[in-house]
């Protein structure tokens, strides 16, 4: 894994397919364990991992390999 700071606020990271697995399940999980104590972070959480599985979806696409 690397992170590198893009600019202010931004972070660029370079992930291996299974780092990238490991947040996303770990955010997954951590969205699940939250919402019972705080639903405004869950919703929170849960807005950016249906943002990751937008951007997903987009890189998946047969178009996407040829951009």
């Amino acid at each position: 894994m690397k992170l590198d700071w893009d600019r202010p606020g931004l972070v660029r990271a370079t992930l291996k397919v299974e780092e990238l697995a490991a947040l996303v399940a770990g955010a997954r999980m951590a969205e699940a364990a939250m919402a019972a104590q705080s639903p405004e972070q869950a919703d929170e959480l849960g807005r950016v991992l249906v943002g990751f599985d937008r951007a997903l979806i987009h890189l998946r696409a047969p178009d996407a390999a040829r951009a």
